[in-house]
């Protein structure tokens, strides 16, 4: 018995089962070549997940010159004492014939249309994970790693009603969400869906840059986006009145010195620098223009601080949404813009 217990928490202190996600190789749009496609893993818990999933992917601005490839993996909550179950769509279509309904009959058919829609742009291929709750964030991240993932997109655990009221919150998701943002082998963007991008007019999409790789991936993000015409984009550049230059004050004015540029000779693009001093005043500016777009697209930056953000942390609601996030997410602030939050990918050897 004594030898049996040394040898269970010495295996717990040893064997840390999420470094096999550490990456080797960087896994995020940062460090992808401008023609080389993008691959996404979208994690759906809900049908109602599908149509914001879709608005991001749209996003991504899919051509056939710069193809996105995106794995969907429905996940459901294991009930009983039946063992997991992982399931490839596609390789069950192909070897066994539609005489029976699947878990995710709805998500694979709205996900093929997509791809019927996007034909060149967009490969889709479609996955369904039965694990339990404390098990789902392997499933995730061991697929992510599989198929070279360089983003996951999980939905948010909060669903909002048409009035702005909170419909349902799911404490399981929250928590897979967390643990994902943990032990990712790529880039995380979590997805809080509020009302559907306009599908036909111009899309109002705002990214709020304060520094850090978390920004710079999101800013990436946000720049491929205005390949499409009907997108403009409004960087609001967040600085201080006193402030250090430093390595990553280097690499955040390399990121912007595209859209600094490109703002003259696109008509779709804009640059606002904004002087905020503390976390007040930011939580001022935001508030301004939280109404006067369709989306936001804002970086982590877990766990660093800064002028802009002094005193914001206290009141953080939800830290894995970051303190930019958690403030647009907020009800306070009577938003209808829906907010992706990206954190770049943090295990990297």
């Amino acid at each position: 018995m004594v030898i049996a217990c040394i040898v269970k928490w010495s295996t717990k202190l040893l064997y840390d089962p999420s470094r096999k996600y550490a990456g080797y190789q960087k896994r995020n749009i940062a460090s992808l070549k401008p023609d080389s496609e993008l691959r996404i893993l979208a994690c759906v818990h809900r049908t109602y997940n599908i149509s914001a999933i879709k608005d991001v992917l749209d996003l991504c601005c899919p051509t056939t010159e710069n193809p996105i490839i995106v794995e969907v993996l429905h996940l459901i909550e294991l009930v009983g004492r039946t063992s997991p179950i992982f399931i490839s769509h596609r390789i069950q279509r192909t070897i066994s014939s539609n005489c029976h309904k699947s878990y995710s009959d709805d998500i694979t058919l709205a996900f093929d249309l997509y791809e019927h829609d996007n034909i060149g742009a967009v490969s889709v291929y479609t996955y369904t994970a039965i694990s339990p709750p404390t098990l789902m964030h392997d499933d995730v991240c061991q697929l992510a790693l599989d198929k070279v993932a360089s983003i996951i997109i999980l939905p948010f655990h909060i669903r909002w009603s048409s009035d702005g009221a909170i419909e349902s919150a799911d404490k399981n998701t929250r928590t897979l969400n967390c643990k994902v943002l943990e032990i990712a082998p790529c880039s995380v963007g979590i997805l809080v869906s509020r009302s559907p991008v306009p599908s036909e007019s111009f899309i109002r999409l705002a990214m709020v840059f304060l520094g850090g790789k978390d920004d710079r991936e999101a800013l990436r993000l946000a720049k491929r986006a205005t390949r499409k015409s009907r997108v403009n984009l409004v960087v609001y550049h967040l600085v201080p009145k006193e402030y250090r230059p430093d390595v990553e004050y280097l690499l955040d004015n390399m990121a912007l010195e595209d859209i600094k540029t490109s703002q003259s000779s696109l008509g779709n693009v804009s640059y606002h620098e904004v002087m905020v001093n503390n976390g007040h005043e930011t939580s001022l500016f935001l508030r301004q223009i939280a109404n006067q777009h369709d989306f936001f697209i804002v970086g982590r930056r877990n766990e660093l601080d800064s002028p802009q953000t002094h005193g914001l942390t206290t009141w953080s609601e939800f830290s894995e949404l970051g303190v930019i996030g958690d403030l647009l997410a907020s009800s306070d602030f009577e938003s209808r813009a829906s907010v992706f939050v990206v954190q770049q990918q943090v295990k990297e050897t």
